[in-house]
């Protein structure tokens, strides 16, 4: 029959559970504010009862046990909180890309190459109405070095933003690696503690965090197996197998917005990765125009003012620099040639040389309005101020997509902060709970001791 004894151990065990309940407690309280903490909870299950014979067999209940310590977390908020991740790092990375290029060119502004191509033909319809006025053949000269000098600045401008987002890239991907090999190390741990029959909770938040971490960086599916581990796959390729890693490609195609190892290729489609691929294709593409822009710009110009005679009885002058090595290299080299540079004599006004002789100079001039087919049909001005009104259309559209990405990103980490966060008002009345279920547990103790100790006495 069931005596003191067993009562004494009843007690004995609630007060461990309770002491390991409040233990939780204060983990979930010390961990308040750890990024990607998990609220945890204690479950406890009944003992089997003890068996025993009075007039019958009949049942007693030797207490309960703390059966587990459980992480509250929500899959499937971890998948929407994934995916949001991987979009707003990649709209994120996007327009800030979008914005560098738009404030390179700094359209519209006194200082950009809008406003020096209306400069440009404006002087030459200037000296084709004045052909014989020196200060009218300076100014011509003196808009093309401002023209020449603004297109070659942004020139550069992109070429160093170009050196700036491939190293984004590359640190990027280093970054992934880096995050592959800190999750394979946790897959380690925790289906080492799993095989224990532990339960690595605190191990599994800090693999989810990075988790979580690696999708802002890239898009992101993961796999749960029976041992704890997850398997992760960055972009279709299979980064963490276990504890083991494939190293994320390195080789890199802007144009297609993919990796590669050699073999297969990797669409991103999402993660800072997929906007810095965006942005450095982006930039190239703006480094293209500037080239179309400057080469068109010399083919043209250099065609009509060859054909005439300038002051000094001279034919077949340019007025930019050719590049007689093929192709163009278009807007790095664009300047002035040497002769126009020399003297502004060298520049012509005229078909004939004769005095008062504007005809070329007109033409240069009406020029700003000529369709040219190499630039889709449109004028010098019309290609330009589409290029700068895309890039700024383009950053605008980028920066709204953060922004409603941040919002969306905002309320999923709500939800999960509503399941898996800690409540400090929740966790004190949890306290006041199991230190009042503690102090009942201590008083039984006390109790069954004294009916031991009586029953003792009696024996002497």
């Amino acid at each position: 029959m069931a005596g003191p004894f067993l009562g004494m151990n009843m007690s004995s065990l609630s007060l461990r559970n309770y002491q390991r309940a409040m233990d939780t407690i204060g983990h979930n309280i010390a961990n308040v504010n750890t990024r990607g903490y998990s609220r945890q909870t204690v479950d406890f299950s009944t003992l089997q009862p003890l068996n025993f014979y009075t007039k019958g067999w009949k049942s007693v209940g030797q207490g309960a046990v703390l059966s587990s310590i459980n992480r509250i977390r929500d899959g499937y908020l971890d998948v929407s909180q994934g995916n949001a991740l991987s979009q707003q790092g990649k709209y994120s990375a996007t327009a800030t890309s979008l914005k560098r290029i738009d404030a390179i060119y700094g359209e519209p502004s006194d200082k950009g190459i809008n406003q020096a191509l209306n400069r440009f033909f404006n002087s030459w319809s200037g000296l084709g109405s004045n052909p014989n006025d020196a200060a009218a053949r300076l100014e011509v000269r003196l808009s093309g070095q401002v023209l020449t000098d603004r297109v070659r600045n942004r020139f550069n401008d992109f070429q160093q933003l170009e050196a700036s987002q491939t190293q984004q890239i590359t640190g990027t991907i280093d970054r992934i690696n880096g995050l592959a090999d800190q999750i394979a190390s946790l897959n380690a741990q925790i289906t080492q503690a799993v095989a224990s029959n532990g339960m690595p909770n605190d191990l599994m938040d800090q693999r989810d965090l990075a988790v979580a971490d690696l999708s802002k960086l890239v898009n992101v599916r993961k796999e749960t197996f029976p041992d704890g581990s997850y398997a992760v796959y960055a972009a279709g390729h299979t980064l963490v197998q276990g504890d083991a890693v494939r190293p994320f490609p390195t080789t890199f195609d802007a144009t297609t917005g993919s990796v590669t190892d050699g073999v297969i290729t990797y669409p991103i489609r999402g993660g800072e990765l997929a906007g810095h691929l965006s942005g450095l294709n982006e930039t190239r593409n703006q480094m293209a125009n500037l080239n179309s822009l400057a080469n068109e710009l010399r083919t043209q110009v250099n065609t009509l003012h060859a054909s005439g005679i300038n002051k000094q009885g001279n034919t077949g002058v340019n007025f930019f620099q050719d590049v007689l090595v093929p192709p163009q290299t278009g807007a790095v080299d664009f300047r002035l040639s040497d002769e126009v540079l020399a003297s502004a004599d060298a520049i012509v006004s005229g078909l004939t040389g004769a005095a008062g002789d504007g005809s070329i100079a007109q033409q240069l001039g009406e020029m700003r309005d000529l369709a040219v087919a190499n630039l889709g049909g449109k004028s010098f001005r019309g290609f330009f101020s589409d290029v700068v009104t895309r890039v700024a259309s383009d950053a605008n559209y980028a920066m709204n997509a953060a922004d409603t990405e941040t919002a969306v990103l905002g309320q999923i980490e709500q939800q999960m902060q509503a399941v898996s966060g800690v409540s400090i008002d929740d966790e004190m009345a949890n306290l006041l709970k199991m230190q009042r279920s503690y102090q009942a547990a201590a008083r039984a103790m006390s109790i069954f001791n004294e009916v031991s100790q009586d029953l003792i006495n009696l024996g002497r």
